[in-house]
C-alpha cells in the first residue's frame, strides 16, 4: 500500500508541476510579453524541443506542406534547437542549402555545435536581425518560420525584408503552435501578411497548429 501511496503521490505533484507550467507559460508570461517583447530564452526553446510536439507538429509533415524539394534554398527564421531544420535539410538533400538565422548568439552557438556534431553539411547557422538579412535580391525559394512571428516586435518591417529575399515564385511559410506564449490566431497572421505585401496560398493544420502559405503579390 505504501508504494501505491507513494506513486499517486508523486502522479498527484507532477500535476500540480504540469499545472503550474501551463498556468505560467498560457497567463503570466502571456500578460508579459503583451507589454514588453523579447526573445523566447534558449532554456525555453530547449524544453519545446519535445516528442509530444514533434508528434503534434511532425516536422517531416511539416516540411513536406511546405513543398521542400532537393536543390531548394530555404531559409528558417528562429531555428531554436533546430525541431524543423534537420528534415528541411534531409529534403533539400546535398544540392540544397537551409540558412537558419537567429538573433540570439547562444542559440545560433548551440544549433552549429548540433549540426557539427552530426556532420551535416547543408546547413548554415548564422546570428542575424530579421529586419536586415545578410542576403540579396530574390535569393531564396522558400522562406519560413515556427512560433517565431508572435515574437517579432516590428512584423511589418520583417515581413517587407522577406519580400525582399523571397524568389517571385517562392513561398513564405509562417506556423503556429498553440502551447506557444506568443500565439497569433491564424487570421491574424493572414492579415499581418496580407497587408506586407503576401498572398494566401494555403493553410494546414488543426486546433493545435497551423501552417499557412504566402506568395509575393507581383
Amino acid at each position: 500500500m505504501s508504494i501505491i501511496k507513494s506513486v499517486i503521490s508523486l502522479i498527484k505533484w507532477l500535476l500540480i508541476a504540469l499545472l503550474a507550467y501551463i498556468f505560467f507559460v498560457e497567463v503570466v508570461l502571456r500578460i508579459v510579453r503583451k507589454f514588453y517583447q523579447f526573445p523566447i530564452p534558449p532554456y525555453v526553446a530547449r524544453l519545446i524541443d519535445n516528442p509530444i510536439r514533434r508528434h503534434i507538429q511532425p516536422p517531416e509533415k511539416i516540411a513536406e506542406w511546405m513543398g521542400i524539394e532537393e536543390s531548394m534554398s530555404i531559409l528558417e527564421i528562429g531555428p531554436g534547437p533546430g525541431t524543423f531544420t534537420f528534415a528541411v535539410a534531409r529534403r533539400v538533400g546535398e544540392a540544397g542549402r537551409v540558412y537558419a538565422i537567429d538573433i540570439q548568439e547562444s542559440i545560433v552557438n548551440a544549433l552549429s555545435e548540433k549540426v557539427a556534431q552530426r556532420g551535416i553539411t547543408n546547413i548554415s547557422v548564422r546570428q542575424a536581425s530579421a529586419y536586415t538579412l545578410p542576403f540579396s535580391n530574390e535569393y531564396f525559394d522558400r522562406i519560413y518560420m515556427i512560433a517565431v512571428l508572435g515574437e517579432i516586435p516590428d512584423k511589418k518591417r520583417a515581413l517587407s525584408e522577406f519580400n525582399r529575399v523571397l524568389k517571385d515564385d517562392g513561398l513564405l511559410a509562417i506556423g503556429e503552435f498553440l502551447p506557444d506564449p506568443d500565439y497569433p490566431r491564424r487570421k491574424t497572421v493572414i492579415a499581418w501578411c496580407q497587408e506586407s505585401g503576401f498572398n494566401l496560398m494555403e493553410q494546414y493544420g488543426n486546433l493545435l497548429h497551423y501552417l499557412v502559405l504566402f506568395k509575393k503579390q507581383v
